[in-house]
């Protein structure tokens, strides 16, 4: 029996949320498609290119634990002013990520990732010229508008993805970003001791430059483009796809959506994906809270753990440079992500989205509190890397399980605001990171370790495991308009 887009508004929450989804051709139709073009040659391509986007992320993420304390020192900064040049990011970021979602659900993919990798780069520059403080605040919170439309590389990359192939390809992905974030610290070694903070930010932001020339070989998503009414471009992307692949062409229908409004924003809160939504926003909170708390905490760890937790003044004690043995560890906590790659790679499939999350938020939280009562810095250095890893590795199955839920229509969209979320904790972080820890480590810590468990428990409630799901191009169904791929 056909149910109308009526009917199925009305059922709400009266039928299951998954198989009122699954309930689309033309999304099954595409997915077969891309299904049997594979995971090939075409992808792998992809893989490193969108790499480089999130390596470039990574890398003006992880400058914010390294220019706070130095211009805490140079400029005589009090830890409110130190912590509030990493909020002013996020909150460029949290402002960002939403419009960044809605561009490229209107204008494309491609458009919202290349202009936001240049805005990042031009105020990047712009910062290492900062004259004051106030410019510093300025530059970095546009940079920080600027960084929030990386995300959209995952809806990009997500999209060229069959079934089998796309959680682990995703959280392979986000090895870049670990790749980002060492060399960030390995650089910042580099050049701190020598040529100051002003270079590490140049050299910083020349990476997106470099992205931005890689346009002609970046493609717009089969997906946006069939869906946005672009047929001739989607199936030349296919053919593309399916040349580099060297797989055989063949005949198949695909039933296209009907052309509605794309990008809107109150279609989130909309049933079937109101309970969804709202969880996925704690759960991107929790991880961003805690995954930019544990990049922050860490300088801060080393230098009370040299000062000792009695002192606090901020320019007797607490400003102290980084040594070479703190720049050391913080690469190796840094490192500590590909582990917890490779321990979300193992379970995504395995345990499926929900039961990953859980689980990693969970010991997390566990690791967290057993740091409140460890203060050798050996063991304290293992503790940080197990939860770091555990963290990235949790942002990594976030990032796997958006796209995966959302439909084409407003998936960027869906990705934005997860994202813009995701800066409201990590707007907070700061506070906690710099300014609670050196007075109280143990409620600053007890705080991150329930944010945690609070992570956990939202992933747990999700409504739908998308494990082995087909993505879904709209949340309504399609018009009996065809077209025909001849392969």
């Amino acid at each position: 029996m056909e149910t109308t887009p009526v009917a199925m508004h009305n059922l709400g929450s009266s039928v299951d949320q998954d198989a009122l989804l699954e309930d689309q051709d033309d999304s099954t139709t595409l997915g077969e498609v891309i299904n049997s073009l594979g995971f090939g040659k075409y992808q792998i391509r992809l893989t490193f290119v969108m790499g480089c986007a999130w390596a470039v992320d990574a890398m003006e993420m992880m400058l914010l634990s390294v220019i706070g304390p130095v211009l805490l020192c140079e400029w005589y900064l009090s830890s409110w002013q130190e912590a509030f040049i990493t909020t002013v990011v996020f909150m460029g970021f949290g402002i960002g990520a939403p419009i960044w979602g809605w561009l490229a659900d209107i204008y494309g993919r491609k458009i919202g990732l290349l202009s936001s990798s240049f805005c990042t780069f031009f105020y990047g520059i712009l910062c290492a010229l900062s004259p004051s403080y106030f410019w510093v605040i300025f530059t970095r919170t546009i940079t920080g508008f600027g960084i929030s439309g990386a995300a959209q590389a995952v809806t990009l990359y997500s999209e060229f993805l069959p079934v089998k192939a796309r959680a682990r390809s995703i959280v392979f992905l986000q090895s870049f970003w670990s790749i980002g974030a060492s060399f960030e610290v390995i650089l910042a070694f580099i050049v701190m001791p020598t040529l100051g903070w002003r270079y590490l930010v140049a050299f910083s932001s020349l990476p997106c430059l470099v992205f931005c020339f890689l346009y002609k070989i970046i493609p717009e998503s089969p997906r946006y483009l069939l869906i946005s009414g672009q047929r001739s471009e989607a199936m030349s992307v296919l053919h593309n796809v399916a040349t580099a692949n060297r797989k055989s062409w063949y005949s198949e229908d695909i039933k296209l959506p009907s052309k509605g409004t794309r990008g809107r924003i109150w279609d989130l809160l909309k049933p079937p994906y109101t309970k969804t939504t709202l969880l996925m926003w704690s759960i991107w909170f929790s991880a961003a809270a805690l995954y930019y708390g544990i990049i922050l905490m860490t300088p801060v760890l080393y230098t009370v753990d040299r000062c000792g937790n009695g002192e606090n003044s901020i320019h007797g004690c607490i400003c102290k440079p980084l040594s070479s043995d703190d720049y050391r560890n913080i690469v190796i906590t840094t490192v500590s992500e590909f582990p917890g790659m490779i321990f979300a790679f193992l379970i995504v499939e395995q345990l499926g989205r929900k039961k990953a999350l859980c689980l990693q938020f969970s010991l997390a939280g566990v690791f967290l509190f057993m740091l409140i009562i460890c203060s050798a810095r050996v063991p304290k250095t293992i503790l940080i890397f197990c939860v770091r890893a555990l963290i990235s590795g949790a942002f990594q199955v976030a990032y796997v399980y958006t796209p995966e839920v959302y439909p084409t229509t407003f998936r960027a969209l869906g990705l934005g605001f997860c994202s813009s979320f995701a800066r409201i904790g990590a707007m907070i972080t700061p506070f906690l990171a710099q300014v609670m820890l050196p007075v109280s480590d143990i409620l600053a810590l007890s705080i991150y370790a329930c944010i945690s468990f609070a992570g956990g428990i939202s992933a747990m409630l999700l409504p739908i495991e998308t494990k082995g799901r087909i993505m879904q191009s709209t949340c309504t169904l399609m018009h009996n308009e065809r077209v025909v791929l001849l392969y």
